[in-house]
C-alpha cells in the first residue's frame, strides 16, 4: 500500500513571524528613544544641579563682621593695626583663607592684601594676618574656615590719624563682598578704640 503525504499550504505561521519581526523592532526603537530620554533628563537634571549649587554659594557666601579694634600709637597721634574679628554668614559652606583678599582704601592708600598665616604674617601693605578660634583644618595651605568659628584678621602699617575715612572689603573667591566702612575718632584717648 502506498502511503500518500501532502503538504498543507498554512501561511499563518510566515504572518506570525513577521508579525514577532516588527514588534520586537518596535520594542528596540522604543527602547533606544526611553534611554536617550533618561540620559538627556540626566545631564539637565545634574546641570540644573550645579547651577542651583553655585547660585546658594554666591547668595549665601560671605563674612559677617562682629567688631573692629584699632591699635593707637604711643603719642595718641594715630591707629598703626587693624583686628578685625568676624565668621561666616549663615547658610555659608567653610571657606578657604587662601582665596581670599582684603582691599584697605583710605586717603592715598589703596592696598590689595593677601593671606597669610597667623598674626606675625600680616605685612604692611601687602598681606593680612589672620587666625582662627575653630578646630578645623588650619594648616599649610588648608586654612579652612567653618560655621561657628571666629576668625580673627590683622592688617598692620597704618597711619590713621584723627577723622579718617577708611573703607575695608573683604573679597571671597565666590559669594558676596562684606564692606566695612568708619571714620576715626577725632582725638584717641585709649591704646584700643572701637571702630565698628
Amino acid at each position: 500500500m502506498k502511503m500518500r503525504t501532502s503538504w498543507k499550504k498554512d501561511k499563518h505561521a510566515d504572518m506570525g513571524v513577521g508579525t514577532m519581526i516588527i514588534f520586537i523592532a518596535m520594542v528596540l526603537v522604543a527602547a533606544v528613544a526611553a534611554s536617550v530620554l533618561i540620559s538627556t533628563a540626566n545631564k539637565v537634571r545634574e546641570q540644573a544641579q550645579n547651577t542651583g549649587d553655585q547660585a546658594i554659594n554666591n547668595v549665601a557666601s560671605g563674612f559677617v563682621v562682629h567688631d573692629v579694634t584699632g591699635t593707637v600709637n604711643t603719642g595718641n597721634t594715630s591707629i598703626t593695626d587693624l583686628t578685625i574679628q568676624m565668621g561666616l554668614q549663615a547658610g555659608s559652606p567653610s571657606m578657604s583663607m587662601d582665596q581670599v583678599s582684603i582691599q584697605f582704601v583710605s586717603g592715598a592708600a589703596n592696598n590689595l592684601l593677601a593671606f597669610a598665616d597667623g598674626k606675625d604674617g600680616a605685612a604692611a601693605g601687602t598681606a593680612y594676618g589672620a587666625t582662627t578660634s575653630g578646630s578645623g583644618p588650619w594648616a599649610g595651605t588648608n586654612h579652612v574656615v567653618q560655621q561657628g568659628d571666629i576668625l580673627t584678621v590683622y592688617i598692620t602699617g597704618l597711619t590713621l590719624g584723627y577723622s579718617a575715612a577708611a573703607t575695608i572689603k573683604i573679597v571671597p573667591a565666590y559669594g558676596s563682598s562684606t564692606l566695612i566702612s568708619f571714620v576715626t575718632p577725632s582725638y584717641y584717648n585709649t591704646e584700643y578704640v572701637n571702630l565698628k
